[in-house]
């Protein structure tokens, strides 16, 4: 992979995190004074996530076999420590009756929150419902919608 290669002698390489983001700051003042192409830049930002993360998952295994070779199975390599640790182990608690009947009540709360959830964004208006089962009349507003503008980069 020369692309790699070149990577390899940009000045990225040897930057700490304070350098990348003044890096980034100036690229981004010089785009507020200058203009650019920020799409293009957005598209080529989500092409190099993409494969730098593929990158990394692949050279996982390696890199715990060589951790292996260092005291603690630690190193610090161009400014970075790296380190191989044990992620959290997962539990299952299914052999346990009372986490079951637990978590059946927690699942049966969790649906009747999400109907009422999706009863109230049908609303227009207050609305008063009979509960059929108490007889109690509850009242039902229509959510409070909040939202941002967010761009996403899906590479083809």
């Amino acid at each position: 992979m020369s692309e790699l290669a070149s990577l390899k002698k940009s000045t990225i390489v040897s930057a700490d995190k304070r350098e990348m983001t003044n890096i980034v700051s100036q690229y981004l003042e010089d785009m507020a004074y200058n203009g650019g192409e920020p799409l293009k830049d957005l598209a080529l930002c989500r092409k190099y996530i993409f494969l730098l993360e593929e990158l990394e998952k692949g050279l996982k295994d390696f890199a715990i076999k060589e951790l292996e070779t260092y005291d603690r199975n630690e190193t610090n390599v161009l400014g970075a420590i790296v380190k191989a640790v044990d992620s959290p182990g997962k539990f299952d608690f299914s052999e346990s009756s009372a986490w079951v009947s637990q978590k059946a009540k927690v699942d049966a709360e969790t649906k009747r929150l999400k109907d009422i959830e999706a009863f109230a964004k049908t609303l227009k208006s207050k609305t008063t419902v009979v509960d059929e089962e108490t007889g109690e009349a509850v009242e039902y507003f229509p959510p409070a919608k909040s939202s941002s503008t967010s761009i996403r980069v899906t590479l083809s």
